[in-house]
C-alpha cells in the first residue's frame, strides 16, 4: 500500500500481529558467526547516521535512568546489533518520508541489564497486586521484560542482538537541511577524527533539540496494556470511536509498523516499539519459521574498544562542559591529536549546549501503570 503522507493514511495493524506463543521452543541452529554485533550511532562505520539514545545507560536527559539512583548495572552507552539487523534499520530509515528519522532506544542488551529490568518490574507488579500468584506474576512480567535466561538454547531476545526498540521522530525543514549538510560533510573520508567527533556532536544536537517524537499514545517503556501494538485497533474493531488524539497515535503506530515490517522486521504484540529479526527465536515464531539462527551474544574486543572510546569522549565532554578551557589547560602529557579532540568537543559544546539535554523523546521507567 502506498503511504499518503499528506493525509497520513497507513494500513491497519492486524489484531493478531506480533504473536509469539512458544517462541522459547523454536529450535536454535548453530550460529555461523558471520553476523557479528556492530555499533550504531556515533563513530560507527556502517550506521553513524542512525540516531540513538541509550535509554538504559541514561545517555540523555529524557531517560529516567539518567538519575544516579536508577542506574542499571552493565548498561551500555553504545547500542550494538547484528550486522544484518543494522542493515534492516538503514532500509527502514530510507523508507521514511523526508524529515522523518528512526530513533533507536535499545538493541543488544547484556544479562545484568535484563535481570535488573525484570526484577524491578516484577517487584512493582507484586506491590501493586499482592494477591497475584507467582506464576501469573511471572507471566505478566514477561509481557514487557523477558526472563533473563542464561540458557544458551533460550536466550532472551535482546541478548541475541536481533531485537530493537525504536520510534520515529520528525524535524522541521530548516533543521532537516542543516542535518543533511552535516551528514554530507561526514562522508568525507579524509575528515580527521577530532573534526568528525565535533560534527557528530553537532548532528546529535540538532536531533536532541529539534526532533519531535511522533505521538504513539504512550511514552517508550510504558508498562501497561495501552502499549500493546494493536491497542487502538482493538478499540476500533469493538466499534469505539477514537478521539482525534487517539486516532493520531493509532496512525503513527501503523506508520512505524509498516516501515519496520517492510524493512524485514517482525513486530511484538505487547509493545509498539519492539521489533525482532526473523532470525531470532521470537521473530521466527512470529514469522512462522521452523528454526532460528540468532543465539546469545557477547561483546568482542572491537565492540569493547568502541564502547570505551564512546565513554571516554562522553567523559571529556561532560568535564569540558563543567570546566571549559581550564579542563584543557590542566591536562598534562596530551598528544597534539588528543588536544585537538578536546578543542573540537569544547567548540561543539559552546555552539550547541548541554550534550545530554533532550527536549522531547518521552520515556518512562519500566513499571506497571498507575491505576
Amino acid at each position: 500500500m502506498v503511504i499518503v503522507e499528506k493525509n497520513e493514511i497507513y494500513p491497519a495493524i492486524p489484531l493478531d500481529a506480533g504473536q509469539v506463543q512458544g517462541w522459547e521452543d523454536i529450535p536454535l541452529r548453530e550460529d555461523d558467526g558471520l553476523d557479528p554485533l556492530i555499533p550504531l550511532g556515533p563513530l560507527s562505520q556502517e550506521a553513524e547516521f542512525l540516531m540513538t539514545s541509550s535509554i538504559y545507560f541514561g545517555e540523555h536527559s529524557n531517560s529516567p535512568y539518567a538519575e544516579h539512583r536508577n542506574k542499571l548495572e552493565g548498561s551500555l552507552l553504545t547500542l550494538f546489533a547484528r550486522q544484518s539487523v543494522v542493515r534492516r534499520l538503514l532500509v527502514a530509515e530510507q523508507l521514511l518520508p523526508a524529515g522523518h528519522h528512526l530513533l533507536v532506544f535499545d538493541a543488544y542488551r547484556p544479562y545484568q541489564v535484563q535481570k535488573s529490568l525484570h526484577d524491578f518490574y516484577k517487584q512493582k507488579l507484586r506491590e501493586k497486586y499482592p494477591d497475584m500468584d507467582n506464576e501469573t506474576l511471572e507471566t505478566e512480567t514477561q509481557k514487557y521484560v523477558s526472563l533473563p535466561s542464561m540458557d544458551l538454547t533460550r536466550p532472551f531476545p535482546h541478548n541475541t542482538g536481533g531485537s530493537v526498540d525504536v520510534a520515529i521522530v520528525k524535524l522541521d525543514q530548516a533543521h532537516e537541511e542543516e542535518l543533511l549538510q552535516i551528514r554530507s560533510l561526514l562522508t568525507d573520508v579524509n575528515l580527521d577524527g577530532a573534526k568528525r567527533v565535533g560534527m557528530e556532536m553537532r548532528l546529535s544536537a540538532i536531533m536532541r533539540r529539534h526532533a519531535k517524537m511522533l505521538d504513539f499514545g504512550t511514552a517508550f517503556d510504558h508498562g501497561g496494556e495501552k502499549s500493546a501494538l494493536a491497542y487502538y485497533e482493538s478499540k476500533i474493531a469493538a466499534g469505539e470511536i477514537l478521539t482525534e488524539s487517539d486516532m493520531l497515535a493509532c496512525n503513527n503506530r501503523r506508520f512505524l509498523f509498516w516501515i519496520m515490517t517492510q524493512a524485514g522486521f517482525q513486530p511484538y504484540f505487547a509493545e509498539w516499539w519492539h521489533f525482532n529479526a526473523p532470525e531470532s527465536q521470537m521473530g521466527a515464531a512470529t514469522a512462522g519459521l521452523d528454526y532460528a539462527t540468532f543465539g546469545a551474544m557477547s561483546l568482542d574486543e572491537s565492540n569493547i574498544a568502541h564502547e570505551n572510546t564512546r565513554l571516554k569522549i562522553r567523559q571529556e565532554a561532560l568535564k569540558l562542559q563543567r570546566e571549559g578551557e581550564l579542563a584543557i589547560a590542566r591536562t598534562d602529557g596530551q598528544t597534539v591529536a588528543q588536544t585537538a579532540l578536546l578543542v573540537e568537543i569544547l567548540a561543539a559544546i559552546r555552539e550547541t549546549g548541554d550534550p545530554t539535554l533532550v527536549e522531547d523523546w518521552p520515556a518512562e521507567i519500566i513499571a506497571p501503570p498507575e491505576a
